[in-house]
């Protein structure tokens, strides 16, 4: 049986130095490369209406000042390209999006027009001198509205705005609710948001008409996908593209996919023959980058006297804005999969409706399907403990998954891979002092002047380390592990890292297997000519799969290193001990020859080895002393936590303290504890920033009212609290690391944690719902109407 990998020593992440020193390069650092022309620079004309026909677009005046080397109409740049790719999702409607609108714009921030020219300046001036005629349609914002008959189309030809109806039926609905002692209902609302991350959408392109080479420098979460899809638009070969992943300032799910300008901007590269750079600006990524959440729910709970929950159905609307991308349709049909959480339901019935909206796109945003469903089922939980004047805490413990049961299949066809729910909440309450918080809770209540204390609980599972499929040559990660001539081990994959810690991961990886300091492990990623691939990094996956096969890749490597020493010392393969980077003979330790001594005889005499199998990535061997191993999961590793909230509340205004908050989560075994907390506490900002703060907000005719950083609400350091994390592990059974995910767990459970507080503390006053984000206003304008009641 192989000996578990083990914990690394804590130690500093080697991603920081440049951020923090200032000399981190990202994509607007950069400039042309050496013997090419300065950078062009893009700029995007943009929509002021949400739904409108586009009557002409005069352009002459822009052309004609100087600076400027070109200005384009949608409809003269993007013709003859296909349209964006939709992703596989039977009878979903296509509306045919091209990287630019055409004929009509039909959310604000559409893209109608590009600029390029020799500054940015000069690019902003000629903007304001673009006419556009327009002719203003009728628009439609709400989704409820938007299922009318009446209501305006975005797209005639389909008849309504529904875009797809999608189906999920696990066990007997009816038989389970026809045998409840209750049946509860909640409408229940998952508001949009905006990514919002530090850096917007960033590119720059080259194209070299001698070798047809076309340069990329992104910021992006998946290279070879960036590739694929500059492939498809541009009709060229995937092997004239070359992809670079710059530093990347946030992703969480926004840069998984083009939505349209990087693309043009590619093919203004080529059209032109001199690098082209684009930034979006922070108002255009407010208007038009994709967008997270914005479900509506409606659900019907079915439960027994003693708390048990029985069934689930499910009516949700999701917006999906004006137009579809390969990742659009994925979040909202994910859904009804996670539905059971980490309990045992016997019946789930989903019907989830896709609708077009007058809005920017909707895509993954850190967590995409699982803060959704945790937030029903959890406020589901809530809703029966208050029903029934049970603990919520005891509600979930009559309802877990036991840890006996695993691997567990659930209602909805997942299958969990192994997971310890009790433990988890047990740990929460323990370090959340939650007994001695509901008692200080019946005190303030029993006394003169009450306060408005509540504590809330969230149990939620995460999954992660599964992905859609990649090409069908190509496996989901592979990596290529090489021992050099100096004895320092180098590490090669197809990662696009975004700032998590993977470079810091992969070489402690590495490290571990050859018993080297880590300073001796360099990684290189974020290339699409390495020999190396990746899907993406996106999913919570990197550790458990990219570092899965950077394991195999140097065992394979320390395997092949011990062999050939075997040769060279004259000795049996099994009496080799590696050591400090020497290979001795067990016994003999004179007998001695180091790692790199024995690198450089593989590269002079390469028949001590057989050769590797040509490298899927490129077609080119792997030469020297060096492995390259793929690695597919046998399946989803399904991390899970429980998260405890404390807040009060002040009467007068409505303002919401977060007195306590803890975190406790699996995510199989703990490789690195630093790195694992940072990925919580960021999560948890972000599932904070959704629950109290952040909401993208249209108006009814489809003006976005969040369109700057005054208006959409993200959280400062100083409105979260200190929070307490700890681990509870169960490794994975379907990875050598054991490794499950992290990185979005905050965002899953914090939102149901914060609104179960909240209407904790309400719940006296008769308030039982609410709707995120929990602002003061919202809170103070409840107080008040019951305030008026009591009159």
């Amino acid at each position: 049986m192989q000996k578990p990998f083990q914990p690394f020593q804590a130690g500093r992440r080697r991603e920081d130095y440049g951020a923090l020193t200032g000399n981190a390069r990202y994509v607007d650092d950069l400039r042309s490369p050496a013997g090419r022309p300065p950078a062009l620079h893009m700029l995007v004309v943009r929509s002021p209406y949400a739904h409108a026909r586009i009557v002409s677009i005069h352009l002459d005046k822009v052309r004609s000042l100087p600076g400027v080397v070109g200005a384009f109409t949608g409809a003269e740049l993007v013709h003859g390209m296909p349209t964006l790719p939709i992703g596989p999702m039977p009878g979903v409607f296509d509306p045919g999006r091209h990287p630019l609108a055409v004929e009509r714009a039909h959310y604000v921030g559409d893209p109608v027009a590009v600029i390029l020219a020799e500054t940015l300046p000069i690019a902003e001036d000629a903007r304001d001198l673009v006419d556009v005629e327009y002719e203003v349609l009728p628009a439609v914002v709400d989704l409820e509205q938007a299922l009318e008959a009446e209501a305006p189309l975005l797209y005639e030809g389909l008849g309504s705005n529904v875009a797809f109806v999608h189906h999920l039926r696990g066990g007997e609905s009816e038989v389970t609710f026809a045998r409840a002692d209750h049946v509860l209902h909640l409408r229940l609302e998952n508001q949009r948001l905006a990514p919002s991350s530090l850096e917007s959408r960033a590119c720059m392109f080259d194209f070299d008409p001698g070798s047809g080479q076309l340069s990329a420098w992104v910021s992006s979460q998946a290279i070879f996908r960036v590739r694929e899809t500059l492939a498809m638009f541009l009709g060229l070969d995937t092997g004239n593209i070359l992809v670079h992943n710059a530093e990347v300032g946030g992703a969480f799910g926004a840069k998984n996919v083009f939505l349209g300008e990087e693309v043009v901007a590619a093919y203004l590269a080529m059209t032109h023959k001199r690098p082209v750079k684009w930034i979006e600006q922070r108002d255009e990524n407010l208007q038009a980058q994709s967008q997270g959440r914005g479900q509506v729910h409606d659900i019907e709970a079915a439960f027994q006297a003693d708390g048990i929950l029985l069934g689930l159905k499910l009516r949700s609307l999701a917006d999906l804005g004006a137009f579809l991308v390969a990742t659009t349709t994925m979040v909202p049909t994910r859904v009804p999969l996670m539905l059971c959480g980490p309990y045992q339901v016997q019946a789930v019935e989903s019907e989830v409706i896709g609708v077009f909206t007058n809005k920017a796109t909707t895509a993954p945003y850190r967590g995409a399907g699982r803060p959704e469903a945790t937030y029903i089922v959890e406020r589901v939980m809530d809703r029966i403990a208050h029903e029934l004047d049970i603990d919520p805490a005891e509600v979930r413990r009559r309802n877990f998954i036991a840890p006996q049961d695993f691997p567990y299949r659930t209602v909805t066809d997942v299958i969990y891979d192994s997971g310890n729910y009790q433990a988890i909440l047990e740990r929460v309450l323990e370090l959340g002092d939650y007994p001695d918080w509901r008692a200080r809770q019946r005190a303030y209540r029993a006394s003169v002047h009450p306060r408005l204390l509540g504590i809330g609980l969230a149990s939620f599972i995460e999954l992660s380390g599964d992905s859609v499929a990649s090409p069908a040559h190509m496996p989901r990660e592979a990596a290529t592990v090489r021992v050099r001539r100096d004895g320092t081990i180098l590490v090669q994959c197809g990662v696009a890292h975004n700032g998590q810690g993977h470079f810091t991961t992969l070489a402690r990886i590495a490290a571990t297997v050859f018993q080297l300091p880590v300073e001796q492990v360099e990684v290189y990623m974020n290339d699409s000519s390495l020999p190396g691939y990746s899907v993406g990094t996106f999913g919570s996956r990197i550790t458990q799969v990219t570092g899965s096969a950077v394991l195999l890749a140097a065992e394979a490597v320390r395997d092949k290193a011990l062999h050939c020493a075997a040769c060279l010392l004259e000795a049996s393969a099994a009496d080799m001990v590696l050591e400090q980077g020497s290979i001795s003979v067990r016994g003999t330790p004179a007998r001695v020859i180091t790692l790199g001594d024995v690198a450089r005889q593989v590269e002079e005499q390469p028949e001590l080895i057989e050769r590797e199998v040509p490298n899927p990535a490129n077609g080119t061997a792997i030469e020297g002393l060096a492995a390259w191993r793929e690695y597919s999961p046998a399946g989803a590793a399904y991390a899970s936590g429980a998260h405890l909230a404390v807040v009060e509340i002040d009467p007068d205004t409505g303002e919401i303290q977060i007195l306590n908050y803890v975190a406790v989560d699996d995510c199989g075994r703990v490789l690195q504890r630093e790195l694992a907390e940072a990925q919580i506490h960021g999560s948890l900002a972000q599932g904070i920033g959704q629950a109290l703060y952040e909401e993208v907000v249209y108006d009814e005719d489809g003006q976005l009212l969040s369109g700057t950083l005054l208006n959409y609400a993200l959280p400062l350091a100083h409105m979260l609290p200190a929070f307490i994390t700890d681990f509870v592990e169960t490794p994975s059974p379907f990875n050598p690391l054991g490794a499950k995910g992290v990185a979005e767990s905050g965002c899953i459970g914090a939102p149901p944690a914060i609104v179960n507080a909240v209407l904790d503390a309400l719940f006296p006053l008769g308030i039982t719902t609410i709707d995120m984000p929990l602002t003061p206003e919202k809170i103070w304008a409840l107080l008040h109407i019951r305030r008026q009641r009591d009159v």
